[in-house]
């Protein structure tokens, strides 16, 4: 099922770029909002849609873009996501395989 894009605005958003965006004084969301795109290397308008991007969106932005918002904003590795990103370990895969047979 399609959202709408009124109902997409309401989701909540996949990472906490604008939360931090928000944190910033004014002089300093200025500076940093220039600075973004070539810290990235990217453009502006991908940078906005990287921060529109919605909770249940297939869209995604590439690992060293992440890491390297998340170094900008003072944040640990993963913060930057608002949904934690779960898996098994391989060793528990290989395990239940082992069971099987």
């Amino acid at each position: 099922m399609k959202t709408s894009p009124q109902d997409k605005e309401l989701l909540p958003k996949k990472y906490r770029i604008e939360e931090c965006i928000d944190n910033l004084k004014r002089h300093e969301y200025r500076i940093v909002l220039k600075e973004i795109p070539r810290i990235i290397g990217k453009g502006m308008s991908t940078f906005y849609n990287y921060r529109d991007i919605s909770i249940d969106d297939q869209l995604d932005i590439p690992y060293k873009t992440v890491r390297k918002l998340e170094i900008l904003f003072g944040l640990e590795y993963g913060e930057l996501e608002t949904k934690k990103t779960a898996g098994k370990h391989y060793t528990e895969i290989v395990e239940a395989h082992r069971k099987r047979q």
